[in-house]
């Protein structure tokens, strides 16, 4: 079986990283209807994480912060969101103990949005790691209704014309509500056709997720909080590697606005549990 090259590796899981973590903790809760989450406590065994959120005085989303370990490592991660007057997200700010053990300050990604059919795009950060400057720009297509269909992920190095490494495909329940699938496809060498990946595929339940942005979900490679229902089941199918199979059950405990309270998390194989607690104001 072919494997992913190790500099191609490292790159996959730094465009990534956010994605890997909202598959752990990208679920939400809330009080009362008219509450915001603020603050997702989770402890798996021995190990915790902290996720907090930040709005503006409109009430739009515009930080996520990351406090937490896992086996030894640190989950760290600060994501600052950035908008026009208009409630455009016009860049991110991201900042990681990972990105700077990579000698990476922070990672800045810039958006462009079509104001004229309300659509994002694209999307394009830089980094430079010992004196070599590698480009990531994401271009988005859309579906009839709106919703984000993909992203495919260019990469340029100054040095040779950009070639497509990475492409995600969305596809959403029929009454467009929940995302129900994401499959992934990756160049396995650099400038090899696209193959598949990995394929993660969604349960919900019929309550209420309290921090739903949309497109903005997809975006920020926050896919949990697109939806409007809360998800009961994760299954991730990876194409390359099957021995990092598993699947994620989820039970809840709602509040008195049918949005969750608290939350375990069972994980198939090896039946460990991760148990959340919600926090809203």
């Amino acid at each position: 079986m072919r494997k992913i090259s190790t500099g191609l590796l490292f790159f996959v899981t730094l465009v990534f990283i956010s994605c890997q973590k909202e598959i752990d903790w990208g679920l939400g809760g809330g009080n009362t209807a008219n509450q915001l989450l603020v603050k997702i406590s989770s402890k798996t065994g021995t190990d915790s994480a902290v996720i907090s959120y930040s709005y503006d005085a409109q009430k739009r989303l515009i930080r996520e912060t990351v406090i937490g370990v896992s086996t030894g490592t640190s989950l760290d991660n600060d994501l600052v969101i950035n908008r026009n007057a208009a409630g455009v997200i016009t860049r991110t700010v991201q900042k990681s103990p990972a990105f700077v053990a990579a000698g990476v300050d922070s990672v800045v990604t810039r958006f462009n949005y079509n104001a004229a059919n309300s659509q994002y795009t694209s999307g394009v950060f830089s980094i430079t790691i010992a004196g070599f400057t590698i480009t990531d720009s994401a271009v988005y297509t859309y579906d009839a209704g709106g919703k984000i269909a993909s992203d495919i992920h260019y990469l340029g190095t100054g040095i040779l014309p950009p070639i497509q490494i990475l492409k995600d495909q969305y596809t959403y329940s029929a009454d467009g509500l929940n995302l129900v699938s994401i499959v992934q496809l990756a160049s396995l060498t650099p400038g090899a056709p696209l193959s598949p990946l990995s394929t993660q595929t969604f349960n919900f339940d019929n309550k209420i997720n309290p921090l739903i942005i949309k497109n903005e979900g997809v975006l920020l490679a926050r896919t949990g909080l697109y939806n409007a229902n809360n998800g009961s089941k994760l299954a991730l199918d990876n194409t390359v590697d099957a021995t990092v199979n598993f699947t994620m059950d989820y039970t809840f405990k709602y509040n008195t606005a049918n949005k969750p309270d608290s939350s375990f998390g069972t994980r198939t194989p090896g039946g460990t549990v991760t148990a959340s607690k919600y926090f809203y104001q």
